[in-house]
């Protein structure tokens, strides 16, 4: 097994990224970015000529928030996007930190998930 961190957020979660947290099964197409990072996407995949597109499979297995510091949060799940904007009766949308339940301030440049993949 290895561990991948992927990009996760951005317009493309906002949209319609769902709920996503520890122990999940996950099926991504992600790119590599030219910061050399992985960066799940869902959207546009005609716009991503020249850049190496993969699909991977994996169990998540941290989650943290991009703070507006830049510094990285480990936290308890990422909302969905209709959560994040505030647009799901149900859900306050927050981000919380996994040891305190302190609400993260969450930087438009969304969140880091590791997850484990094959071999």
């Amino acid at each position: 097994m290895r561990r991948l961190e992927v990009e996760v957020g951005e317009w493309e979660h906002s949209c319609c990224g769902p709920e996503l947290s520890r122990f999940t099964n996950v099926e991504w197409t992600v790119f590599t970015a030219p910061n050399g990072r992985l960066v799940e996407t869902h959207h546009g995949l005609d716009d991503l000529q020249g850049l190496e597109v993969v699909e991977v499979a994996g169990t998540i297995v941290e989650v943290e928030a991009i703070e507006r510091d830049g510094s990285r949060t480990p936290i308890t799940r990422i909302p969905s996007g209709r959560a994040l904007g505030g647009r799901d009766e149900e859900d306050t949308g927050d981000v919380i930190e996994l040891y305190t339940d302190r609400v993260v301030d969450v930087s438009d440049e969304g969140f880091i998930v590791t997850i484990e993949v094959e071999d």
